[in-house]
Parts: structure tokens; sequence; C-alpha cells
């Protein structure tokens, strides 16, 4: 298989790394900056070309999109046009704008779409989920989600107001780049009924993005609450669920998680949380499951766009200053319709 990589800052040298791990040694290698793709290939042993064009000239089976946020959509057609399989980092893009035409031309065109959420492939997610789905801590009423990590911190070397987090016309701010978050939340507990959010910027940081918001889901019958941060030392990645019969903890940066049993009334510890950087192999496994038909994208076009939708409500809901109502888009559910 030859697989192009659109972006080789850091996400996209990891991809590239774990392809190669899994086997897939037919890599282009293509970035805006052309020193950072040839010294990138060469540390890798595949190869770099000049243009995404020249990539394409050659028919790769998949691109993967690594580039800054508000480019994903662009250069995603780009590869559809060229008969390519899509894998896009998260987000899907910085706007809903162009999004679901994407993806509804993808299906028509028989090619797959996987955003890059690898937390979906996190055995830690897994677990969490079979445990609400079995009703192990009874009926959930609230849950907390809390990301906080220090942006200048991120990237060690690099300039932080370079970077696509720090600015606005690359598809930064924490909600965007913590998008993580939002799509937990949707995967655990579906569509919200209201959205109320508040947020800006609150730092000292050279940024024009928000770096810091809170967010309330409501659902009617539960609360779920989500902290988003870019000042937050040392950083956390962590979330709680609480049931009328019992609650679950976990941290995703310690590798933690545990569940309270109240007829034992005591905490059952999960004991194969994996490493984050297996969550990356994981889904480019899955990747290439997909491609060769062997499996089923866990999170497609669609569910990308869902969680994409919900950042763009919150952003409203702060934008707008005041507590919101929500559905989704009669487009939306009909796109949704056709990929079931």
């Amino acid at each position: 298989m030859k697989v192009a990589i659109i972006g080789c800052g850091s996400i996209g040298q990891r991809h590239a790394r774990n392809l190669l791990d899994l086997g897939i040694r037919d890599l282009l290698l293509v970035d805006q900056q052309r020193e950072l793709a040839r010294s990138v290939a060469f540390a890798l042993g595949a190869r770099s070309v000049a243009t995404a064009t020249e990539a394409y000239s050659q028919s790769p089976e998949v691109a993967m999109v690594c580039a800054p946020t508000s480019y994903h959509i662009p250069l995603a057609w780009e590869a559809l046009n060229a008969n390519c399989h899509l894998f896009i980092e998260k987000p899907l893009s910085h706007s809903m704008k162009g999004a679901e035409e994407l993806v509804s031309a993808a299906q028509a065109q028989n090619r797959l779409v996987l955003v890059g959420y690898n937390f979906r492939f996190d055995p830690i997610l897994i677990r969490v989920a079979q445990w609400l789905a079995i009703g192990s801590i009874g009926h959930i009423t609230s849950a907390r989600f809390d990301f906080g990590s220090y942006l200048p911190g991120r990237h060690p070397g690099e300039d932080y107001r370079a970077g696509y987090g720090a600015r606005r016309e690359l598809g930064g701010g924490v909600v965007l780049d913590a998008s993580h978050e939002l799509d937990m939340a949707l995967w655990l507990f579906g569509w919200p009924e209201e959205i109320h959010a508040i947020g800006g910027k609150y730092s000292d940081l050279e940024t024009d993005v928000e770096d810091l918001t809170e967010i309330l889901l409501g659902y009617g019958d539960k609360i779920v609450s989500i902290h988003l941060d870019y000042i937050a030392r040392p950083a956390e990645r962590r979330f709680e669920v609480i049931g009328t019969e019992g609650r679950i903890k976990a941290d995703l940066f310690l590798r933690q998680a545990r569940r309270f049993d109240v007829r034992e009334n005591q905490w059952v510890e999960y004991e194969s949380c994996g490493s984050i950087e297996e969550t990356y192999k994981h889904e480019v496994r899955h990747l290439l499951d997909c491609i060769a038909g062997k499996s089923k994208p866990i999170i497609g076009g669609n569910s990308a766009i869902e969680t994409l939708l919900l950042t763009e409500r919150v952003k409203q809901s702060i934008r707008f200053g005041s507590p919101m109502c929500f559905g989704k888009s009669q487009s939306f559910g009909s796109l949704v319709a056709a990929e079931k």
C-alpha cells in the first residue's frame, strides 16, 4: 500500500512511524516546508515529494491529511479527487462549511473517511463505555471532563505563537484543539438537548484564540460538564462519571481507571490501560483494516461531523453569551441516514 502524508509536523511524523512499524513502507511525505519533509523522510527512510500534486501522480491508495485544521477540507478534496481514501487528523475542519459536502462526496465515490480521534481506541475509554453499557454504576446523573495543557510547553523547541493552536486563521483555539473531550461526551452520552458555554482569552499567552472554556451539556436526565484550557501546569486529561450506584474515575495521562462498586463498597481497578502511544497505532491499524474491508470505520466522516457541529454550537454559545438550545441540522441528519 502507498500512503501520502500531507503535513510533516509532530502528528504526521507519528503516523508515519506507526505505518512503518505496521509494515507500510511506501510513504510519500509532503509539507509546505520542503526541508522539513526531506529531513523527516531521510530520518524514517521514506520519500519526500515537493507537492501533493506530485504525490497523487504516483497513485497512493490513501492520503493522511495532517496539516493545520483550516486546511483540512481543501486538502481532503484534492486527495478525494485523486481517488484516495481519506484519513484526516482531528478535528475534521475549523467550521462546518464544506464538511458535509466532502463526506457526502466520499460516500458517493465509495472512499473511506476516517478522522483522528485516537481516544476512540483507548482501552480506558473502551472499558468505561462497557461499564456504562451494562449499567455498572446505575443511572448516570452527571459526568465531568477536564483537560488542561500549557500551550507553550506542548512542543518544546517550537514557537507556540506560530503553531496552529494559537492562531485563529489556522483553526486554533482550545475548543477545536481539545475537541477530544467533546467527542468523548458524544460517544458515551449522545447528542445533548442543551449547550451552555462560556469562554475566551483569560491568560497572557500571545494568541488570538480562546484559551479557556467551560461547557455544560444538558441531557434532561443528566448533566455533562467539560473544562478545556491552554493554561494549566502540569497537563491533565481526566474524567469522572457519577451514577446512582457508583462512580467511575479515569486519568488518561496517568493511565489509570477505576470503578466504585457500591455492593462491595470498594474501588475496582482496571489493570490493562496501555499507553497513549498505542492508541495512535491502533487507529492506524484500524485505517488499514477498513481499507482492506476487514472493518468499518469507528470514527468515520459522519461521527466527525457530529463532533465538529458540537464545537460550532459551543462557539456560538460563547459568542452570544447566553445559554442556548441547539438541534442537529436537517442536512446532517440526512447524511447520517445515508451512511446507515
